[in-house]
């Protein structure tokens, strides 16, 4: 893409990535957009079938 298109790119959507590519920097997906954080605490999670297994289960 020549310069002047990436810079029209920029100028329309703002956006930080567009104006790197513009200044001919190599823009990389983050290696955290495809992680999910895990949940901490009991009950935030989703139940299992073993869950109800457990000594403390309500599910009885």
């Amino acid at each position: 893409m020549d310069k002047k298109k990436l810079w029209h790119t920029f100028t329309h959507s703002g956006k930080v990535e567009d104006y790197l590519r513009y200044r001919g920097i190599v823009v990389t997906p983050r290696a955290t957009d495809s992680v999910v954080e895990e949940e901490s605490g009991y009950g935030k999670r989703p139940e299992t079938a073993s869950d109800d297994r457990r000594p403390d289960s309500a599910g009885l």
